[in-house]
Parts: structure tokens; C-alpha cells; sequence
């Protein structure tokens, strides 16, 4: 008897750390949704860069393609978390397959956008960092994106995995909206004294801290899938801005935009 009454609270703790986690990244789609919107509110109301400039004329159509290609896999990520949520798994499973071929587009058209924003863009831009440093951050949004949606694809099998690598991949993506907010750019920029990590990681790594230490409020616990996935995007935040600082890497970046 009391060794089913024990199985049975199991049962009913692991069911409740299953709600809350689900919960988790619903809360997280969220907060990546409201960044992505924040941060591109006048590329999406007037079809202008966050400088308020318009959209480099080479570029423009790529530039669409891209922002609408990103916007449909925002709103892929956010029905995805609220299948789960809602236990409806075969729908999730079927969209899946959306998600591969959406993933093998993206990644291409995302790489030649961003050289061409730089090939095109005024050597003057991106004070005072520059085209060519500059180039590095979408180049590893790109490099996370692919990296973490890839690996989540192939552990698709395994949930505790499948969720912490799709959120991190679809964090990649909304680090272009999110890093892009004003008043928080601006208050890193100032507060590390012009300092390529902080000013166009920083906004991205609070939330993605903030949203650890959420999870592990609701969940009451670690998770080793998500704690590594976190690791690993901060690493790749502070080696692609030390690469920028190279002198190989501005050779390599002026000819890749040629």
C-alpha cells in the first residue's frame, strides 16, 4: 500500500514539473516574441533599419525575404510551444517538418544577407566598431541558429534535449530583434565603455540569464540540457567578439564582402 501511494506522489510531482516546464517555454516564446518586436518595430511598421534609415537599395528585397523568413519561424516556434503545452504532440510532430524545410532556407538566405548588408554598408557604419567586426554578429546568429536547431532536429526523440536546443536556436534568431533595443544597447555600450561583447550581446545574455534562473524557480531543479545550451551560447557570444578584434578577421571579412 504504501509503496503505491508513494509511486503515485511521483507520478503527480514529475506530472506538475512537466506542466511547469512546458509552461517555462511558453513564457520564454513569449518574451522572445515581444523582443523580436521591440527591437524591429520600424523595420516592421515602415520598413526602416533601427537607425531609422531606410533599408540599403541593393539589398531590400534579400533584406524582406530574410525579416519574413525569421517572422515565420517566430510564429512556427510559438505554436510549436503551445502544442506541447496543450499535449497535442501529433500536430507538433507534423510541423515539424515545416520546421526542416523552413531551417534549410533560412540558414543560406541569412548567410548571404548578412554579406551583403556589409559589402554594401558605408565604411563609416557601425561606430565605432565598424562593417567588417560588425559582420561577426550576424555571421554567429547564423553559426548558433544552424548549430542548435540542427542538434535539437537530431534530438528530436529526446524532450528534455529537443526543448532546450530549439529554444537557443530560436533565441539566435531573436537576438537580431532583441539586441536591437534601444535603451538597452545603449545603456551596455555606455556601461562597458564602448565594448563589443556587452554592447551587442549584453541584452540578450540578461534575458537569456533571466530566463534561467525562471526556469529554475518553476522547475525546482537543474537542467543539464538547458544549462550546457546556455553555456554554449554565451562562449559563442565572447569568441566571435574576440575574433572580430583580429587583424585575419578584417582581411577575411573585406574579402568575403567583395
Amino acid at each position: 500500500m504504501s509503496s503505491t501511494v508513494a509511486a503515485a506522489t511521483a507520478h503527480a510531482r514529475t506530472f506538475q514539473r512537466e506542466r511547469r516546464e512546458r509552461l517555462f517555454y511558453v513564457i520564454a516564446c513569449v518574451v522572445m516574441l515581444v523582443g523580436v518586436a521591440v527591437g524591429f518595430h520600424m523595420f516592421y511598421l515602415h520598413g526602416l533599419n533601427d537607425a531609422g534609415e531606410p533599408v540599403t537599395q541593393q539589398s531590400t528585397s534579400l533584406v524582406y525575404v530574410h525579416g519574413g523568413l525569421m517572422t515565420c519561424w517566430m510564429v512556427l516556434f510559438a505554436l510549436q510551444c503551445g502544442l506541447v503545452a496543450t499535449g497535442n504532440r501529433r500536430l507538433h510532430m507534423k510541423l515539424g517538418m515545416a520546421a526542416v524545410v523552413l531551417y534549410a532556407v533560412i540558414v543560406p538566405i541569412g548567410v548571404i544577407t548578412a554579406l551583403l548588408q556589409i559589402r554594401y554598408a558605408d565604411p563609416r557604419s557601425f561606430p565605432p566598431f565598424g562593417p567588417y567586426r560588425f559582420l561577426t554578429l550576424p555571421l554567429a546568429e547564423v553559426a548558433n541558429f544552424t548549430f542548435f536547431i540542427g542538434a535539437g532536429f537530431l534530438f528530436r526523440r529526446s524532450p528534455q534535449r529537443h526543448r532546450a536546443l530549439m529554444m537557443m536556436g530560436t533565441l539566435s534568431v531573436a537576438q537580431a530583434g532583441i539586441g536591437r533595443i534601444g535603451p538597452m544597447r545603449n545603456l551596455f555600450f555606455r556601461a562597458s565603455h564602448a565594448a563589443f561583447f556587452p554592447t551587442f550581446w549584453g541584452a540578450t545574455v540578461t534575458v537569456v540569464l533571466v530566463l534561467w534562473l525562471v526556469k529554475l524557480a518553476m522547475t525546482r531543479r537543474l537542467d543539464r540540457s538547458f544549462d550546457i545550451a546556455v553555456a554554449l551560447f554565451i562562449a559563442s557570444g565572447l569568441l566571435s567578439s574576440y575574433v572580430s578584434t583580429t587583424a585575419w578577421w578584417i582581411q577575411l571579412a573585406h574579402r568575403i564582402t567583395q
